[in-house]
């Protein structure tokens, strides 16, 4: 009875961190962009501001993984596999935009190389670690599998189902700050700002089930990042290719596992 007792009342604080940890997100995104259109931040201000709004959701996703109990495997195999299905990923991404021509590589790595080295850094640092680690931590590390215990009281199946729904929406909402700015500066109009939505959910399940079938919160985020900052390409708008291949490589390596261990023919 009183191990019950216990869980309910672990419950209950799950559930009241859970709505915390959903509010301040929110909240902190939409104090960003406030601040940025407010005082037209550009250049090292607006670098900062980003850095210190992920440096937040890494703050978040910590707190929020300490109260569940939510523990994330982290080795060095995982962070080989991370780097090498990351790699096949962007490597597919540029042999696919190489041989219809829809970008000119050449003149891009030329551009890339005569660029600083500290600028280069500079982005790969935020969007890669900040932004693509830190929206992983928080909406696949933590939210996904908060979603699965306080929403759901299905089969694991389902109730995973429901979880990775949830996660992706909330993933695709939490953006919507970003576009409203942009409908407000005229950069956007309503039917784009839908379209990106509905992009953005369907992106939020691809990143989910990269996660759930490899269990590597490090090749999602760097998958993550670099769908958003791929060094060459960046105008093809066909991006998403990392992903498609990182998953594909997570499938190849649990079908040869599964093969090794007798489980296949």
């Amino acid at each position: 009875m009183m191990e019950n007792i216990i869980s309910q009342k672990e419950i209950s604080r799950g559930k009241a961190v859970l709505g915390v940890i959903i509010t301040l997100t929110l909240v902190v995104s939409i104090l960003f962009w406030v601040a940025i259109r407010s005082f037209q931040l550009q250049g090292l201000p607006l670098y900062f501001m980003q850095l210190g709004l992920y440096l937040v959701f890494f703050l978040l996703a910590w707190w929020g993984m300490k109260q569940e109990q939510i523990s994330l495997p982290f080795t060095r195999g995982m962070i080989v596999q991370g780097l090498a299905w990351s790699l096949a990923g962007w490597l597919g991404f540029v042999l696919l935009i190489q041989a219809p021509g829809m970008a000119n590589l050449p003149q891009e790595f030329l551009a890339l190389q005569k660029s600083p080295a500290w600028k280069i850094g500079a982005q790969i640092l935020s969007t890669w670690i900040f932004v693509g680690m830190g929206e992983e931590l928080l909406f696949r590390g933590y939210f996904l599998k908060a979603f699965w215990r306080h929403f759901t009281r299905e089969t694991d199946r389902r109730r995973m189902l429901k979880a990775a729904l949830l996660s992706s929406a909330f993933f695709s909402l939490w953006h919507l700050p970003a576009r409203i700015a942009g409908i407000l500066s005229g950069e956007l109009d309503w039917l784009t700002l839908l379209i990106s939505l509905v992009v953005l959910f369907l992106m939020g399940l691809g990143f989910t089930y990269l996660f759930i079938r490899s269990g590597n919160i490090f090749l999602t985020g760097l998958v993550h990042g670099l769908i958003d900052l791929p060094l060459v390409g960046k105008n093809t708008q066909v991006s998403v290719i990392i992903l498609l291949v990182a998953i594909g490589c997570v499938e190849i390596a649990r079908w040869a596992a599964r093969k090794k261990a007798g489980a296949l023919p």
